[in-house]
């Protein structure tokens, strides 16, 4: 089953259209009304905001010329849970994740998993707004590390999750409704339990834990050589058609247990 377009989903109930400029580009941004009352804030503001802080975030010293000045078309769609079945996967119906995006610039929000997660259970708004900008930066850095890499190497997902896992904890302190150190505390902590439990490697299979995880290598990189440094790897992934590990040798020299090394010491 092919997933349908952003702009193409079904919404029910009154639907809310903007269409906005950005540090980061044009935004078509489309929603039920009914999903307001999870946040505290309008997925217009939100949007606007997250797409404010990674511009932000980009100024900073190390991101490449072409992210820095990056102007995409974004397409997003906030959704109620009963989600449109014949125009979305199984697969993404049936499980618990709270967003998804789609090259070059697709973004997709499912309004309660977002604020109240798989439980169910709602939280205060405050609380919902900072997981939606979270979230949201979260799949902004999917669509950065496309602009790095495009097709130049194959779908890694452990190496997708964890740049934009990385992403979203480097950017979430330059938000203004996240508290400060709070996502970086939250991955590490899910990090420590996942390497405790199976300290040799682990197989990605997409839980919190493996986000986590899969973060740890960009950020050991970052946490050296600099956001400069990581870029640098990308880079190389791109030229020569690396896949992550390799690349981080290529560029760095840390082969796998120089890597584990700086891993912990991260933690």
């Amino acid at each position: 089953q092919v997933l349908a377009r952003p702009e193409e989903i079904e919404l029910k109930g009154t639907v809310r259209k903007e269409s906005m400029a950005s540090a980061l580009g044009r935004i078509e941004l489309r929603w039920p009304r009914l999903v307001e009352v999870e946040f505290g804030r309008t997925p217009q503001r939100a949007m606007a905001d997250a797409a404010s802080t990674v511009s932000r975030v980009l100024k900073k010293a190390g991101f490449p010329p072409e992210l820095r000045s990056i102007d995409l078309h974004w397409q997003v769609v906030f959704m109620d849970e009963k989600l449109p079945e014949k125009q979305i996967p199984s697969y993404l119906v049936n499980n618990c994740h709270p967003a998804w995006m789609t090259p070059p610039s697709n973004i997709y929000v499912i309004a309660q998993r977002v604020a109240a997660g798989c439980g169910g259970q709602k939280t205060s708004a405050s609380h919902a707004d900072a997981q939606l900008a979270q979230v949201l930066i979260h799949e902004i850095g999917h669509a950065l590390e496309y602009k790095l890499l495009g097709n130049s190497v194959g779908h890694d997902r452990m190496r997708a999750e964890g740049f934009a896992t990385w992403f979203e904890i480097y950017a979430s302190d330059s938000s203004s409704v996240i508290p400060h150190g709070s996502v970086r505390r939250m991955y590490h902590s899910l990090a420590r339990d996942s390497i405790r439990q199976s300290p040799q490697g682990f197989q990605f299979s997409g839980s919190a834990y493996d986000y986590a995880r899969a973060s740890l290598y960009f950020t050991a990189v970052a946490e050296r050589r600099g956001v400069s440094g990581l870029m640098d790897v990308y880079k190389t992934m791109r030229e020569e058609r690396l896949d992550l590990l390799a690349a981080i040798r290529k560029r760095i020299g840390w082969d796998e247990r120089k890597l584990s090394e700086e891993i912990k010491r991260v933690l």
